[in-house]
């Protein structure tokens, strides 16, 4: 009996100095172990300001446009920004003698993807104006233009720093006016689409500036008549097709190229 009494306590003894070595072991393990590493920094994308430029309402924040990361195109910037500037002068024939007046298209170009955008600009023109004669002013007939313009954009190939582009569009014109006894009107309806090239300034740091120039086709119809208070009305229609560059040298300025600022 007082030997077995004297291994159980053997027995206890042994089993508290290996539970204390164990502790022992797992601290200096703990010690021992490096820190866990701090966590990777956000991406430089994360750490840039808030929403920056327009969009269209729902479309998800935008960053300022920069230069673009190698590889990359000017194009690829403007994706998802809003272009303002220039998109064309056409002209509405008003009256029986047919006076144009021109109504310089402002408006804005929308890429939806690389491939596809939108193109949406108004015009106005408005002239009036007085002949004195020997001391009896007289007013001059006037005459007002209003046009509304729309396009689709196709980006077919893109370098660094262009975009060769196809655009669809139409224009649509109403102009009016007259004098006290003499009503004009006017119509117009451009179906065409153009070809060329959209250029951007990244070269110096503007990859926001783009100027395109463009030739292409239209098909026009117009129509303008006059009608005198108490009388019937004149005029005439025409239909015609002709490329958008023009006969005059300065054409190729006035009718086939535009600049767009995009924010």
């Amino acid at each position: 009996m007082k030997n077995a009494k004297l291994r159980m306590l053997g027995l206890s003894a042994g089993l508290l100095a290996l539970s204390a070595t164990t502790s022992a072991l797992a601290q200096d393990t703990n010690a021992a172990a490096p820190p866990p590493p701090p966590p990777p920094p956000p991406p430089a994308q994360a750490q840039a300001s808030g929403q920056v430029g327009m969009g269209l309402p729902g479309a998800a924040p935008q960053t300022a446009i920069a230069a673009p990361a190698a590889g990359g195109t000017d194009h690829s910037l403007v994706v998802g920004h809003l272009g303002f500037g220039y998109l064309g002068r056409p002209g509405v024939a008003v009256g029986q003698a047919a006076a144009v007046v021109n109504a310089p298209v402002i408006g804005v170009r929308y890429w939806l993807d690389p491939g596809m955008g939108i193109d949406v600009g108004i015009g106005f023109g408005l002239t009036s104006g007085s002949t004195t004669t020997a001391g009896t002013s007289t007013d001059n007939p006037s005459a007002w233009a209003f046009v509304l313009h729309g396009g689709v954009p196709l980006a077919l190939a893109s370098g660094r720093h262009y975009t060769f582009t196809i655009v669809p569009e139409a224009n649509v014109g109403l102009g009016g006016g007259g004098t006290d006894t003499v009503s004009n009107s006017g119509f117009l309806l451009d179906l065409g689409a153009r070809a060329g090239a959209e250029i951007q300034f990244g070269f110096i740091g503007l990859p926001e500036l783009a100027l395109q120039g463009s030739i292409g086709a239209m098909f026009q119809v117009t129509s303008s008549s006059s009608t005198p208070d108490g009388g019937e009305k004149t005029g005439q229609s025409n239909m015609s097709i002709t490329t958008t560059v023009f006969n005059s040298p300065w054409g190729i300025f006035t009718n086939s190229v535009s600049a767009l600022y995009y924010f």
